[in-house]
C-alpha cells in the first residue's frame, strides 16, 4: 500500500492530492485568480461598531470589511481544541464589543473564514501562526497539547520542554505532529515562529493604514507542512518550478529528511494516471456505491449534512443481524473517507440502518470513533440513537470541496450542484496541455458552451496564446448553448 502526495499544477490553479493506502483521501484546491485569505493577517482598522450583534466591521484594506465578533477579541477560543496547562493565563473577561474596541481603533487581526455570498472575511484577533509541529499564539501566555497526544508521559515532556524554550509573553500549543519530536528540532521552530511574529509586529508598526502584513504559505508549502507524516513514502510533482520550492523547502526544514520526491515528467496527465481526477468527479455524485452492492446517499447543505446508509443490492450470506452489522461497517469506513474527501463540516447526521441489539450498534459507534483519530480536524461524536442514527459535529478548517469546485445549478433552483466555470475551465486547460505534447498537431478545436469559452478567454487568454506560440498551432473555439460542464476537443 502507497501514501503519497501528488502536485499538479496548471498555469494558475494547484491541485494536491492526499493518497493513503492507494485510495484518495483528500484533496486541496488554489487558484492564484482567486487566493485564499485564511491565515493571512492584517493590519485593521474598527470601521464599526455594531452592539445588537456583538460584532463589529474592520476594514483590512482589501475592499470588503472584515467582520470580527466579540468572543474572537483577544478571548478564550482554546478550549474546545486543546488542554491549556494554566487557564489562570487566558483572557476570559465576557466584556461587550463596545467595552472592547472603539471605532478608529487599530489591531492586528486574522483571517479564520473566507469571505462568502457578498459577506467578507471573519477576524479573529486571537493571532496564530502554525509551523510543523507547533503553533505559536500571540494573544496568550499559555502551553497547549493537542487532545489527540494522549500518552501523559509524553504531554509532560512537551510541556516541559516549551514552557522552559518559550518567551514569556507568547503562547504554544503542541500540534500531533510534535509527539516524540526532539527537544534540539522543537527549540529550532520556536525560534522560528517568534522571528516570524517579530516581522509581523514590526510591518504592523510601519503600515500607517489597513493592509496585509502576512500571508500564509502556499497551498504547496502548506501541504507539506501538515501532510507529511512518517507514513508518507514519496511526494510526486509534475511542475519543475514547485518541485525546487518544495525540494529546498524540505531541505531548510529539515521535515523527514528521507522522504523521497520525485519530478513527475510523463506525457500522461499525472492525476489520470494515479486515477485521482477519475475520484474528483465521483464528489459531485450524491450516492457512493459501497463494494459490497450497499451503498450512501450523502445530502450536503450550508448548515447540515445527512448521510443516509442503503442496503442496496447487498443481501448476505447469513442471519440478518450479521448482514446488518457487516454493511453497516463497510459503511461507516467509507463515510469517513467521505467525510475527510469531501471536508464535510458542521454537523453530520448519519442514518445507520437500523439495528435492534445494542451491543452491535456499540460495535458501528466504535468503529466511527477509532477513524476520526486519522483525521486532522477536530470531531466530537454523540453516542448512536436506539434507531441507530449518529451525529457528529466537525471541525471547519476551510470550505467543503464541493463549494470549492462547483457551483448552486440554477435549473434546480439550487438544490442540486455543477461543476463551477473555473473548474470546467481548468479540466479543458489540462487537456489542452496534454494535447499539445503529442507530435505534428496542426490545431486543436474546442467546441463548449459560450460561458466557459468566455470563461477562458477572460482568466487565461495569456497562457493560452501562450501555447500556441510554443507550440506553433492554433487553438479554434466553437460556442454552443448546450450543457454548461460539457465540452469536447479534438485536434488534426
Amino acid at each position: 500500500m502507497r501514501n503519497q502526495i501528488l502536485i499538479n499544477s496548471t498555469f494558475n490553479e494547484t491541485r494536491v492530492a492526499l493518497v493513503e493506502e492507494n485510495a484518495l483521501a483528500e484533496i486541496y484546491v488554489e487558484r492564484s485568480l482567486s487566493p485564499q485569505m485564511v491565515g493571512n493577517i492584517y493590519k485593521g482598522r474598527i470601521e464599526k461598531i455594531v452592539p445588537g450583534m456583538q460584532a463589529a466591521f474592520v476594514d483590512i484594506g482589501s475592499g470588503k470589511a472584515g467582520f470580527i465578533s466579540v468572543e474572537d477579541v483577544y478571548d478564550d477560543s482554546f478550549p474546545d481544541f486543546i488542554d491549556i496547562e494554566d487557564r489562570k493565563k487566558l483572557k476570559t473577561s465576557r466584556q461587550s464589543i463596545q467595552d472592547k474596541l472603539v471605532q478608529g481603533q487599530d489591531l492586528i487581526v486574522q483571517v479564520i473564514k473566507e469571505p462568502v455570498h457578498g459577506k467578507g472575511p471573519k477576524l479573529t484577533s486571537n493571532v496564530s501562526i502554525p509551523g510543523k509541529h507547533l503553533v505559536l499564539i500571540a494573544a496568550a501566555n499559555i502551553v497547549g497539547i493537542s487532545h489527540k497526544i494522549e500518552d501523559e508521559e509524553e504531554r509532560e515532556r512537551l510541556i516541559e520542554i516549551i514552557s522552559r524554550l518559550k518567551p514569556e509573553n507568547l503562547g504554544f500549543i503542541a500540534r500531533t505532529f510534535s509527539e516524540g519530536i526532539r527537544e534540539k528540532e522543537l527549540s529550532r521552530e520556536i525560534k522560528s515562529l517568534v522571528k516570524i511574529w517579530s516581522r509581523i509586529k514590526k510591518s504592523y508598526e510601519k503600515r500607517k493604514r489597513p493592509n496585509l502584513i502576512y500571508e500564509t504559505p502556499s497551498l504547496t508549502i502548506r501541504a507539506v507542512r501538515d501532510l507529511v507524516t512518517y507514513n508518507i513514502d514519496e511526494i510526486i510533482i509534475d511542475d519543475e518550478n514547485l518541485f525546487s520550492e518544495i525540494k529546498k523547502y524540505l531541505t531548510k526544514t529539515y521535515i523527514h529528511k528521507n522522504i523521497k520526491i520525485k519530478n513527475y515528467k510523463s506525457s500522461q496527465p499525472l492525476f489520470e494516471k494515479y486515477n485521482i481526477d477519475k475520484e474528483v468527479n465521483e464528489i459531485y455524485k450524491k450516492k457512493v456505491w459501497l463494494k459490497s452492492g450497499g451503498f450512501l446517499i450523502i445530502e450536503e447543505t450550508e448548515g447540515l449534512t445527512v448521510i443516509d446508509v442503503n442496503t442496496g443490492r447487498y443481501t448476505g450470506k447469513s442471519d440478518q443481524n450479521k448482514t446488518l452489522l457487516k454493511i453497516n461497517l463497510e459503511a461507516a469506513g467509507e463515510i469517513l473517507r467521505q467525510i475527510r474527501l469531501r471536508n464535510l463540516v458542521g454537523i453530520i447526521v448519519i442514518d445507520f440502518i437500523d439495528l435492534k441489539d445494542p451491543a452491535l450498534r456499540k460495535k458501528v459507534f466504535s468503529t466511527v470513533k477509532k477513524g476520526t483519530k486519522n483525521d486532522k480536524a477536530r470531531t466530537v461524536i454523540q453516542d448512536i440513537s436506539q434507531f441507530s442514527v449518529l451525529q457528529l459535529t466537525r471541525q471547519r478548517t476551510r470550505e467543503s470541496i464541493l463549494n470549492t469546485l462547483a457551483d448552486p445549478c440554477q435549473t434546480c433552483m439550487g438544490i442540486g450542484r455543477i461543476k463551477s466555470r473555473d473548474t470546467i475551465s481548468y479540466e479543458i486547460l489540462r487537456k489542452i496541455k496534454h494535447l499539445a505534447n503529442k507530435p505534428k498537431i496542426k490545431h486543436i478545436t474546442l467546441e463548449a458552451h459560450s460561458d466557459i469559452i468566455d470563461n477562458l478567454l477572460k482568466k487565461e487568454e495569456e497562457n493560452i496564446n501562450s501555447i500556441q506560440e510554443s507550440k506553433g498551432f492554433e487553438i479554434k473555439f466553437i460556442r454552443n448553448n448546450e450543457n454548461i460542464d460539457k465540452f469536447n476537443l479534438k485536434n488534426n
